[in-house]
């Protein structure tokens, strides 16, 4: 699916339906009882996961159905999903923390609850994983999972769906997943409204020229930065590494003065509620004079954010297909997309 077209609630949304709300009692009873919705990276869980409670609790269902989150540093409610194996659940963890537990080497678990983990998440559940083309080694370890689980047979039958704007079939074929039973793209009849608005977007590519010496490379970019921002509009760069995103950010502070574009930083590297706050940033009504966004592939897949102005650095074309999402999302306008016209990194 291209990106912004939904592919979360398409994920949630009708498993969630056909476990609960389905006029057919046959098909309720026969539903995955678990969702679990595997991800790989910590800002994609927090967001999936605000929005699935925000779903669950419109939908009147939060006594219903549980949400528990399997992250790293955050507190996990083992014992409410162990103990109560057969209410419905939505599991939505970094591809690591999850994974693990399928391979019964569960990160953060004793010894003694490896083969309890191992065994609840091989039965009756829906797998969906998420943002494929940033999983590395963990999309074919999904993908050999599914095949063993067929293969072995578990006591209820688990299925998996992989999703991503840049997935091709045969990167789920393993060994023991030997083919992809079905491909679900967007059809004729999807492309209406405002979905057809966002995927008619037009954006327009340039190649800017930016200095290649790593001493200069931040002040290069950030002047760029500058000249094209428009004001009352969000810009977003996007960096390979922190440690170049970072130093972006200092040479615009050194650029903007008072009264200019807001300046936002956001990477990996910053504590949950740090990022959190940087998020509700980002959510927030734009000023007058705008905001410039220097972050790191965070923000590359996942985050329904829009920019007027999109710079990003040579990358994969995965990434850059998933970097240009984020460009002219909500299509007010045709939408500029700078990028370097080095594919290597600033010379040292």
């Amino acid at each position: 699916m291209p990106t912004g077209a939904g592919k979360t609630a398409a994920g949630v949304l009708p498993w969630l339906w056909r476990r609960l709300e389905h006029p057919d009692a046959q098909v309720r009873a026969t539903e995955a009882r678990w969702l679990v919705f595997v991800l790989p990276l910590r800002s994609l869980v927090e967001q999936t996961a605000a929005v699935v409670r925000e779903w669950i609790a419109k939908a009147g269902l939060a006594g219903a159905v549980g949400v528990h989150v399997f992250m790293g540093g955050v507190d996990r409610d083992d014992d409410a999903w162990r103990m109560d194996p057969s209410r419905t659940a939505v599991f939505i963890g970094t591809q690591d923390m999850l994974l693990s537990r399928l391979l019964m080497r569960g990160y953060g678990e004793s010894r003694a609850q490896w083969p309890v983990s191992f065994g609840l998440l091989h039965s009756g559940v829906q797998f969906v994983f998420d943002e494929t083309q940033l999983m590395g080694p963990g999309l074919p370890t999904s993908a050999q999972l599914q095949g063993l689980r067929e293969q072995l047979v578990t006591g209820v039958p688990s299925r998996s769906i992989w999703m991503s704007a840049t997935l091709a079939p045969q990167e789920v074929c393993t060994p023991d997943h030997r083919e992809v039973r079905g491909v679900v793209e967007l059809g004729e009849d999807d492309r209406v409204g405002g979905l057809a608005v966002r995927l008619n977007a037009v954006r327009q590519v340039e190649r800017v020229e930016v200095p290649e010496p790593a001493a200069v490379y931040p002040a290069g970019v950030a002047q760029v930065l500058v000249t094209r921002h428009v004001p009352g509009t969000r810009t977003i760069a996007v960096f390979n590494t922190v440690e170049r995103a970072v130093a972006v950010q200092a040479a615009l502070a050194k650029l903007v003065r008072r009264g200019g574009p807001e300046l936002v930083l956001l990477h990996s590297r910053f504590r949950p509620p740090e990022r959190e706050n940087l998020m509700d940033e980002l959510r927030g009504p734009l000023s007058a004079a705008g905001q410039i966004v220097v972050s790191t592939q965070v923000l590359e897949a996942g985050v329904d954010l829009s920019s007027r102005v999109l710079f990003t650095e040579a990358a994969l074309f995965s990434s850059v297909v998933q970097r240009a999402g984020r460009c002219n999302r909500a299509a007010p306008s045709t939408c500029s997309t700078p990028s370097p016209a080095s594919t290597r990194p600033p010379r040292k």
